[in-house]
């Protein structure tokens, strides 16, 4: 941090009338120190901003978050004076959006989330990042990251970055350069849930909104592509929520569930004990007759004990009551 960064902080600082808490992710990562001496200094600077600390030891990116907006970067130079007007508020110019963006933000109900690649020093950053922060004030369903692709260069890579500013919408849209906030609104409002990715469905699981994606793929009658691999994924917390939509689904609409038995039967082989076990019950409550031969042929097969017992109660769940 330079002494005019400093400077900036130290007099922004004064004007604050009540604490600002920023959530700080620190993880196994060795970016994380950075993350760690930017927010020490800027308690240090401005002595109402507390900073909570979680701690992760998994090698995650360190993350900064301040309500639906995450820093995967560290905001210096120019990108200091958007970051500082968010934390005070006063970077909120939702109300300054046009009149019918703004009534067009009002009807987002469905988790939209942006990602935006900057690098230090970049001329056009900090405007199209203000112009995505005044989204993310209109309404808390839009999530925007904002990420330092020089930081993480494994990030741009993986998102196939090439220049910045680029910002993206659930990894499936992208804009290189200036943008308008019109158009990427307009995706945001009619795109088809249908095309949502499997780690926005994962989000929207993580805030408890299974039910609610359950309700959206029974109001289209169909799967959404990216679900099945969700009620497979390795990791629980995100098995968990897809399986709470699939028991909602099997519940209203015993069809639409039969839709997914072919290819949770297709990964079971293949599956960890405990993913076997989820995947058998959800075989039981889905109401499918025609899985029972399958289900027999676990229960008499060579599976370890705990498989075999959830291929048992699958089967019982599908006993006529």
């Amino acid at each position: 941090m330079t002494p005019e960064e400093e400077k900036q902080i130290a007099q922004w600082g004064r004007n604050l009338h009540h604490e600002i808490h920023i959530d700080l992710t620190l993880t196994a990562d060795d970016r994380s120190s950075a993350f760690k001496n930017f927010g020490d200094q800027l308690m240090r600077l401005a002595p109402k901003i507390r900073i909570i600390i979680e701690e992760e030891d998994r090698p995650l990116p360190p993350v900064i978050q301040v309500s639906n907006v995450k820093y995967q970067a560290i905001p210096t130079a120019k990108e200091l004076e958007p970051f500082l007007n968010l934390l005070s508020g006063a970077g909120n110019n939702a109300g300054q959006l046009p009149a019918s963006v703004q009534k067009q933000l009002a009807k987002i109900e469905i988790r939209a989330p942006l990602k935006i690649y900057i690098t230090p020093f970049c001329p056009f950053c900090p405007v199209t990042v203000e112009q995505l922060l005044s989204l993310a004030a209109a309404n808390e369903f839009i999530k925007l990251t904002v990420i330092d692709g020089a930081m993480f260069p494994e990030m741009a890579e993986s998102d196939n970055i090439q220049s910045a500013p680029t910002v993206l919408l659930d990894d499936q849209y992208r804009w290189t350069g200036s943008i308008q906030i019109q158009e990427i609104v307009d995706i945001i409002l009619n795109r088809d849930p249908a095309r949502l990715s499997a780690s926005t469905l994962e989000d929207m699981f993580a805030e408890g909104d299974a039910v609610r994606v359950a309700e959206m793929m029974l109001g289209s009658a169909k799967i959404f592509p990216a679900f099945p691999e969700l009620l497979v994924h390795e990791k629980w917390p995100a098995r968990l929520g897809a399986m709470v939509a699939f028991e909602t689904i099997a519940a209203q609409d015993r069809q639409l569930a039969a839709q997914i038995i072919p290819l949770l039967w297709k990964r079971f082989p293949q599956a960890e004990d405990t993913v076997k076990g989820d995947i058998l019950y959800l075989l039981g409550i889905s109401g499918d007759k025609e899985i029972i031969p399958k289900l027999e042929k676990v229960v008499n097969g060579p599976y370890h004990a705990e498989v075999k017992e959830a291929a048992l109660d699958a089967l019982i769940e599908l006993q006529p009551k």
